[in-house]
């Protein structure tokens, strides 16, 4: 090989000791890095050499350090819920200790390695330096209140079995209801003495409220950082706000789990999602058990919704049942209204007074299969895959439902023909039953996890709540949780809410996107309230499922709106009011593969738009898993994921 071709004629001369153009080479290599990169590029090399050396010096192994005493608060507070798992007052005392001790530490190894910064205004590093003085002063508030929370339950230590010595002996409990137990039964005298505790918590949110959190990431290594400081941020700062409706239900909550009263029975209602309602699905089956002294009572029972109607029929000739709502007529083709389909308003609290009309009367017919209750509790096929994530896999009748294959195997059975799920559909009782017992005897190292997942599933709907106790309902309502439509709002107010009336499983594979415009129309506002329906293709395991969708859907609007169109029905529109709303509603098909659009149009009331400013309460059903929407108001949109309730305030 010509190595001359290869590296360049000039290159292999000026590599020969001795020839004339050797020193001249040599010379022209002889300036190095600095003139084959460009003497620019150079200076830059060296320049951030330097500020990395800066960087590692003033940022990076200063933030190590800080990361690491951060690291140590992190397994504080793992210790104080070990504490209060152990109902262990000896631990949780010197775990404080500790805390507030590592807590001045993290502090001072702020100041030794960032004082520098509480001045700079470049990159708001003066700001985040003043936040994290908050965060730090929030976790001394943190600790006092767990003090003063302390100070309030000491008398009780007995009936709570709390450990308050280094050599007491504190009995193991079964699980969480055992434990929880102790608790409810020194709530009433507890809620007396709530201020202080209360009082401590409020500073926490004094001291957060100035805080910007739009500054922060939305997530940091997959752990969601804004909406954390938002929800403590938020829920904090009105502790104050808070404190008569936690007394309230300190209580409450006992009579309601039975402690001191006669025995309690609730009902468990499974609505399907994957078949949606305007509860949040189809009522395919419900469970009823007994509460006694805040324990689950042996006396479970789990039907098949239908088996109400069955027994509805025996009066069927002598009892003029009311008839059915007319699009239920039209597209079910039922000639009465079943129970099990008497979840037609979305309201939840509504649709189960209609229900309990006749549940109750199939009581009196059959007092020994359909028993009365004290309150319901409804969940989606969302609820059991998310507590099976937490309390792991359930065996019946020796098929293994995991999260992961646990609503396929669901829906397979509500599937079945009628004939064929008499044994069949027992396995959801069974289920229920597992799950209901997993929960209430779970072990106390999954009672964190287990609290946070219902106060999740609650918030996004999929667990809604009615009990027959009025204090505790106007509770339950006043913080969303009853289901109910809300009908006191700032402005406007929307919610969109579909019914599956083709008897098929195909919400599983639709897909909704909700458009929502205010424009000036003359002198008024016209709304336009645009749907796409997306109809996915799934094949394999799923393709059994796929089947005509049939959509029947309303629109909620406030009070006085002026209807003005809708495009895309196939059958029309409906109008009527409830809960201080108008709806209208369409009627829509689509097969898979299909893109659908329907478009409503109406007039505001004048009065819920300002000059420039637009305010409108976006509401989502139940049983939805989030859904996006987009809102337009003169030129600017707003992208919303809807998980519950949105509060959206666009201003020109």
């Amino acid at each position: 090989m010509n190595n001359s071709q290869f590296w360049g004629s000039e290159s292999s001369s000026s590599f020969q000791p001795g020839a004339a153009g050797y020193k001249a080479g040599k010379k022209k290599g002889g300036s190095g890095v600095a003139k084959k990169l460009g003497i620019g590029t150079a200076i830059f090399l060296v320049i951030i050499g330097i500020v990395g050396v800066f960087a590692y010096i003033y940022l990076v192994k200063p933030a190590l350090a800080l990361y690491s005493a951060a690291n140590i608060l992190k397994s504080d507070t793992a210790k104080i819920g070990e504490a209060l798992q152990n109902r262990d007052l000896v631990a949780l005392d010197a775990t404080l200790n500790k805390t507030e001790n590592n807590l001045k530490s993290l502090r001072q190894q702020r100041e030794d390695s960032f004082g520098w910064a509480k001045d700079k205004t470049i990159f708001r590093i003066n700001e985040y330096y003043a936040d994290s003085e908050k965060f730090i002063n929030s976790g001394f508030y943190a600790i006092d209140a767990m003090r003063e929370a302390e100070k309030v339950v000491l008398p009780f230590a007995d009936a709570a079995g709390l450990k308050v010595s280094a050599d007491q002996e504190v009995p193991e409990q079964e699980g969480l209801m055992e434990a929880f137990q102790g608790w409810i039964s020194i709530m009433p005298e507890v809620a007396g003495q709530m201020d202080g505790v209360i009082e401590k918590v409020s500073k926490i949110g004094e001291e957060l409220e100035t805080i910007d959190t739009e500054k922060y990431p939305e997530s940091f290594r997959g752990t969601p950082i804004r909406e954390n400081i938002v929800f403590i941020k938020d829920t904090l700062s009105k502790a104050d706000d808070y404190a008569p409706d936690l007394k309230q239900a300190f209580t409450i909550i006992p009579r309601v789990l039975a402690v001191g009263t006669p025995v309690k029975r609730y009902m468990i209602i499974m609505q399907n999602d994957k078949e949606l309602r305007p509860t949040g699905g189809f009522m395919t089956n419900y469970a009823t058990f007994k509460i006694a002294n805040g324990l689950l009572d042996s006396d479970f029972t789990s039907k098949d919704m239908y088996s109400v109607d069955l027994t509805l029929d025996l009066i069927d000739a002598t009892y003029d049942f009311p008839d059915p709502p007319a699009a239920y007529g039209k597209y079910l083709l039922v000639e009465r209204w079943y129970a099990r389909d008497m979840n037609y308003s979305p309201d939840f609290v509504t649709s189960m007074d209609q229900f309990l009309r006749f549940y109750n009367m199939a009581g009196r017919i059959d007092p020994v299969e359909v028993k009365p209750v004290d309150g319901i509790f409804a969940i989606d096929t969302q609820v059991i895959s998310e507590l099976l994530e937490v309390t792991g896999p359930v065996t019946v009748n020796g098929v293994t439902y995991t999260k992961d294959n646990v609503v396929l195997e669901l829906e397979r059975i509500a599937s079945l023909a009628l004939k064929e799920q008499a044994g069949r559909k027992r396995v959801l009782g069974y289920l229920m039953k597992a799950m209901l017992t997993n929960v209430f005897e779970s072990d106390k190292n999954l009672w964190p996890k287990m609290i946070d997942k219902a106060v999740s599933l609650a918030a996004r709907r999929h667990v809604q709540v009615y009990v027959f106790d009025p204090e505790a309902q106007a509770l339950i309502d006043k913080y969303e949780m009853g289901g109910r439509i809300k009908q006191e709002t700032k402005g406007d107010y929307s919610m969109v809410v579909s019914t599956n009336l083709g008897g098929d499983k195909t919400n599983w594979f639709v897909k909704k996107a909700v458009n929502h415009k205010l424009e000036k129309s003359g002198d008024k506002w016209l709304r336009t309230v645009n749907i796409v329906y997306t109809y996915e293709n799934p094949d394999g395991e799923y393709a059994p499922f796929v089947k005509q969708f049939k959509d029947w859907v309303r629109v909620y609007a406030p009070i006085g709106s002026e209807f003005v169109s809708v495009d895309g029905s196939e059958d029309g529109t409906m109008t009527d009011q409830e809960s201080n709303r108008v709806w209208y509603s369409a009627f829509i098909t689509a097969q898979p593969g299909e893109t659908k659009e329907v478009t409503f149009k109406y007039y505001l009331p004048n009065n819920l738009v300002g000059d420039k400013e637009y305010n409108l309460y976006l509401q989502k059903q139940a049983g939805v898993n989030g859904e996006k929407y987009k809102v337009s108001y003169g030129t600017k949109t707003v992208d919303v994921d809807l998980v519950n309730f949105k509060e959206v305030t666009i201003r020109n």
